[in-house]
C-alpha cells in the first residue's frame, strides 16, 4: 500500500492535490478535446465536399493562369502558373503590409505624444483626430479616398510639380531609383545595403552605450542612418565605377500618345488610397496605445529625469519611452496583425492583393482550394508578426538589462 502511496504522490504530494499535476492534466485534456473537434470538424467538411461533387485539388497550381494582374512589384506574365501568380498577389499584400505598419506606426507615435502635449490646442487636435478616424468605419474611409482621388485630373491634364512630379488620378510618379545594370551587380549592391544596415546597427549601440557611460550626446540613431546610407552610397559609386550602376534615379515624363507616365516612380491609385486608409486608421488605435503605454510610467520617473536636467524630449526619449515599451509592444502587435488582414479590403478600391486576386481566381479553379490557401497565407503573415513582436518584446524587456 505504501508503495502505491508512493507512485501516486509527487514532490511529497498526492497528485490530486498537487496544482502543478492538475495543470498538466487540464491541458492535456484541452489538447484532446481540441484535436478532437478539429478532426470531426474537418472530416464533415471533407465528407461534404465529397457528397456534393465540390470541385476541389490543388492540381490547378501548375497550370496557367493567363489572366492579368493590374500592379506587381516582381515580373509577372499572364502564362506563369497559379502558384505563381499567388506568389505574386502575396507580395502585393505584404508590400502593403509592410509600408503600413511602419508609416501608422510613425504617424501614431506623433499623434499619441501630442495627445499628451501640454500645448492646449495641439492636445485637442490629437483627440479629434484619434475619435473621428477610430470610429468611422475603415471601407468607408477607404471610399471616401478613393472619390477624392478619382475628383483628380486624368493622366494628359493631372497636375505637375516642378517638371518632375506628376499627380493625377491615375496616381503619383515622382523621382525614383530603377534597375540600371545586371542582376549580379543589383545583388551585390543590395548585399552591400545588407552591410551597411548591420554596420549601422552596430555604430547605434556602441554610441548608444558611450551616450550612456559618458552623459555626452552621441546621436546614436543619426550616426547608424549615416552610416547604412554612407556603405550604400559608396558601394553604388564602386560599382558604377567598375561595371553598370546597379540602380539609377530617373525622373518621370509623359510618353506615348496617352500621355501615360514614363520613368521614375509612379504609386497607382489603388495602392495610393490603400495605404493612406490603412495608415490613417490604424494610426488612430496606435495613438492611443502610445498614450495608454507613457501613462503608466510612473509620474517620479519623469520627475527624476528633470531633475537631473533632462528636457521634456530627452526625458521622453530615454526615461519614458523605453519603460512605456513594455506595455506599447503587445497591443501594437495587434495592430499590425489587424493592418494587414484589413488590407484584404484592397479590391474595393483596385488594388490586386491577395484576396482580390484570389476572387479572381475562382473563376477558373475550385474556389475552396483557393481560400484555403489564401487563409494559410493570412495566418502565416500573422504569426510572422507575432513572433517579431514577442522577440522584440524579449529583448526590451527589462528582466534583460
Amino acid at each position: 500500500m505504501s508503495t502505491v502511496n508512493t507512485l501516486l504522490t509527487y514532490e511529497g504530494i498526492p497528485i490530486w492535490r498537487h496544482v502543478r499535476v492538475i495543470q498538466w492534466m487540464l491541458q492535456i485534456v484541452s489538447a484532446i478535446v481540441i484535436v478532437a473537434l478539429l478532426a470531426w470538424f474537418f472530416t464533415n467538411i471533407g465528407n461534404a465536399v465529397q457528397d456534393r461533387d465540390i470541385p476541389f485539388g490543388f492540381t490547378f497550381l501548375d497550370r496557367e493562369y493567363q489572366t492579368p494582374i493590374g500592379e506587381h512589384f516582381i515580373p509577372y506574365d499572364s502564362s506563369d502558373t497559379f502558384r505563381y501568380a499567388m506568389f505574386v498577389a502575396v507580395t502585393n499584400t505584404l508590400l502593403v503590409a509592410v509600408l503600413g505598419v511602419i508609416a501608422a506606426t510613425a504617424l501614431g507615435v506623433v499623434i499619441g505624444v501630442a495627445r499628451l502635449s501640454s500645448n492646449w490646442i495641439l492636445s485637442k487636435v490629437a483627440l479629434v483626430y484619434i475619435e473621428f478616424f477610430r470610429n468611422v468605419p475603415l471601407l468607408v474611409q477607404l471610399l471616401f479616398w478613393l472619390f477624392i482621388v478619382l475628383a483628380l485630373p486624368p493622366v494628359r491634364r493631372g497636375f505637375e510639380i516642378a517638371d518632375s512630379i506628376y499627380i493625377n488620378n491615375a496616381g503619383i510618379s515622382f523621382p525614383g531609383p530603377n534597375s540600371g545594370g545586371s542582376f549580379s551587380m543589383t545583388l551585390i549592391w543590395v548585399a552591400m545595403i545588407a552591410l551597411g544596415i548591420a554596420l549601422g546597427v552596430v555604430a547605434h549601440k556602441l554610441l548608444s552605450k558611450r551616450e550612456l557611460v559618458s552623459g555626452r550626446a552621441s546621436y546614436p540613431v543619426a550616426a547608424g542612418f549615416a552610416v547604412a546610407a554612407g556603405v550604400a552610397a559608396l558601394s553604388w559609386l564602386a560599382l558604377a565605377a567598375v561595371g553598370d550602376a546597379p540602380m539609377i534615379v530617373t525622373s518621370p515624363e509623359p510618353a506615348g500618345r496617352f500621355g501615360r507616365i514614363a520613368g521614375g516612380v509612379t504609386i497607382r491609385a489603388g495602392l495610393l488610397i490603400l495605404l493612406i486608409g490603412l495608415v490613417i486608421y490604424t494610426a488612430a488605435f496606435i495613438a492611443e496605445i502610445v498614450r495608454a503605454g507613457i501613462q503608466s510610467v510612473g509620474r517620479g520617473q519623469v520627475e527624476a529625469a528633470r531633475a537631473m536636467g533632462l528636457s521634456p524630449m530627452q526625458a521622453l526619449r530615454h526615461v519614458t519611452f523605453p519603460q512605456a515599451l513594455r506595455v506599447i509592444i503587445p497591443p501594437l502587435i495587434s495592430q499590425c496583425l489587424n493592418l494587414t488582414k484589413n488590407s484584404s479590403l484592397g479590391g474595393a478600391v483596385g488594388y490586386t492583393d491577395l484576396t482580390n486576386v484570389g476572387i479572381t481566381m475562382t473563376q477558373t479553379a475550385p474556389a475552396v482550394s483557393i481560400f484555403l490557401l489564401i487563409m494559410l497565407a493570412y495566418l502565416a503573415m500573422s504569426l510572422a508578426w507575432s513572433v517579431t513582436g514577442n522577440l522584440y518584446n524579449r529583448y526590451i524587456s527589462f528582466e534583460r538589462r
